[in-house]
């Protein structure tokens, strides 16, 4: 370990810049309370190895599925381990979701009650996050994942349900049993909305799908959702395909008049 040489920051070269939006974007969310905006990264070297050591992860150094799979699956399981995790379910515990929403007779006294992350499981919402970092500032690390995991699950920004540990398994195991979104806990549009440079196409259709259910069931009526589903698909496609024009929640921006989306 002796050899090891730290270096000092480096800018990321332009070439390796995949970004495709610019911090000057209107209303952009560049989580500056856990990432710095500069366009530095920051790496050690050794004489005897081949390759410097990265302290970020960007496009580059994720472009391997199974490394990023890797990546995700790493913070997600330091996030489950984390005191905040744990705080945040007695938080809710404390406010009353003390038992199975499914199976209301059951509660924590009874059996082990768990957090779902509702139509959008954990793995969806760290890829959503990870994808917008990315997608804005162009790198991010394991610690800048977990915190951002951890904000917004206490802002209750993310969709979840109690349930017990036997219905928790089956709903994992059945892709097409539906939870109402009057039993989902979180604002979860203002989640895609904070994170919308990260939403994929199948992000995108998951979303779609779950409101399209919703409003077969009658629990959403208004036309606010309607935009919505096309403002979610609108920014999937573009940040897919790097579209030229957007219907975004924001009204006018830099690519032109989108729908305004008021969730309430």
């Amino acid at each position: 370990m002796n050899d090891l040489i730290p270096k000092k920051q480096i800018e990321l070269p332009e070439k390796y810049s995949t970004k495709i939006a610019d911090m000057k974007d209107h209303d952009i969310y560049l989580a500056e309370e856990f990432i710095s905006t500069s366009p530095y990264i920051s790496y050690i070297e050794a004489p005897s190895a081949p390759y410097a050591l990265s302290f970020e992860q960007t496009r580059e150094t994720l472009i391997d599925v199974e490394k990023y799979k890797h990546f995700i699956e790493n913070a997600i399981y330091r996030f489950r381990k984390s005191r905040a995790y744990k705080g945040y379910k007695s938080y809710l515990i404390m406010m009353g979701m003390d038992r199975c929403q499914v199976l209301g007779n059951i509660n924590n006294e009874m059996a082990d009650i768990e957090m779902h992350h509702n139509f959008l499981t954990i793995y969806d919402i760290a890829i959503l996050i990870s994808q917008h970092i990315l997608n804005t500032i162009g790198r991010i690390t394991s610690y800048d994942l977990i915190a951002l995991l951890i904000q917004e699950h206490r802002d209750n920004n993310i969709p979840l349900v109690m349930l017990s540990k036997t219905m928790h398994q089956q709903i994992h195991s059945n892709n097409d049993l539906y939870i109402p979104l009057s039993m989902t806990f979180g604002n979860w549009p203002n989640l895609l909305i904070k994170y919308r440079y990260g939403i994929t196409l199948d992000t995108a259709y998951k979303c779609i799908k779950y409101i399209s259910k919703c409003q077969q069931n009658n629990e959403l009526n208004g036309s606010e959702y309607f935009q919505l589903k096309e403002t979610i698909e609108s920014w999937g496609r573009y940040n897919t395909y790097a579209n030229n024009y957007v219907n975004t929640a924001y009204g006018n921006n830099m690519y032109g008049n989108g729908a305004y989306v008021d969730i309430g």
